[in-house]
């Protein structure tokens, strides 16, 4: 039902058509910038070819529409998506009407990304103890609200709306439901997964969905500077896998169960031994040309139209904006 999307797929707007190009990049900004270093920084990525931005929900750090709305009015011909916030965050009135508002006053520019976010801040023990049943519950509300403001006010201006995960339940969801699906690895094990998951889904019916890789990216020569941000946010996404999924990664048991140890809370300090090499594959780090190197198989994929775009996470540093310029012009 969703006409609007993130890829090459067409955009309806009222009579009109718009055509995205096939490689979509997108880049998420530090959310801990102030309001002024964020729209210099929007400014930027826009100049070195990035087409949106995905912004951060996290409360109550920021709001992602907050800083959404200050970067519209600031920033032209640049397309802003929330990356990810929660309907746990808010009512499914409020996001559908500030979706809404965005997506009629911005036309083309805004997109809704839905997660099931920080559990950590959410206080309603349910939520807590079946959190995948009821985000889908949630998507569902939201879902039968665009369906009758469509049939009876025959309104159809619901932006693009994304669903982010990496196990194999909430892609399928998005498969059922929606025409994006972030998936928060960077990985080609991960990536080949989704794809095989959507040629089986496509066989019982759903219609394709746009695939969109998510990776924290770091350029470094030396691997040694680890960002501690880079290994906490690889190391909760590991220990969010099933371990089937880690296992397809070519995990050994014992380095499964090293895995499932590592402990929730943020860490301040980048472990030593073979559990750091779980950053690279749920994350990409290295130089530009191992960045560059590593990337091609994802731009095969975007050229066979496998998927539509990717968004890197990536651990700003004010001096390297032209090698990320040059990761994205290979990637272009």
């Amino acid at each position: 039902m969703f006409y609007k999307s993130f890829g090459q797929i067409i955009v309806k707007l009222k009579s009109e058509s718009i055509l995205f190009s096939v490689m979509d990049i997108g880049l998420s900004i530090p959310i801990v910038m102030s309001a002024e270093e964020k729209e210099e920084y929007a400014r930027t990525a826009k100049e070195i070819g990035i087409d949106s931005i995905w912004i951060g929900d996290n409360p109550p750090v920021n709001n992602a529409f907050l800083d959404i709305g200050r970067l519209f009015s600031s920033v032209k011909d640049l397309n802003f998506w929330t990356g990810i916030t929660s309907p746990f965050y808010y009512s499914v009135e409020v996001l559908f009407s500030l979706s809404v508002w965005f997506a009629r006053n911005y036309p083309g520019r805004f997109g809704l990304g839905l997660g099931i976010g920080n559990m950590d801040i959410i206080d309603d023990v349910s939520i807590r103890a079946q959190p995948f049943s009821n985000f889908k519950k949630e998507i569902d509300r939201l879902l039968q609200i665009i369906r009758v403001r469509e049939e009876k006010q025959n309104e159809d201006d619901f932006p693009p709306l994304a669903i982010g995960g990496l196990g194999n339940k909430m892609m399928n969801l998005a498969f059922e439901t929606v025409d994006n699906f972030l998936l928060n690895s960077i990985s080609v094990f991960d990536l080949e997964r989704t794809m095989i998951q959507l040629e089986d889904s496509l066989l019982s019916g759903p219609k394709g969905t746009n695939i969109i890789p998510y990776g924290m990216l770091q350029i470094t020569d030396k691997t040694e500077d680890m960002s501690l941000t880079l290994w906490n946010i690889a190391k909760d996404i590991a220990k969010s896998c099933s371990k089937t999924i880690l296992k397809s990664h070519g995990y050994s048991a014992q380095m499964v169960q090293k895995i499932r140890e590592l402990p929730r809370e943020r860490q301040y300090e980048v472990p030593k031994g073979e559990i750091v090499q779980i950053v690279n594959d749920f994350s990409i780090i290295g130089s530009k040309e191992e960045i560059i190197e590593r990337l091609k198989t994802f731009k095969q994929y975007s050229e066979n139209k496998k998927i539509q775009g990717i968004v890197f996470g990536w651990i700003y540093s004010e001096n390297q904006w032209d090698e990320l310029k040059e990761i994205v012009s290979f990637l272009k």
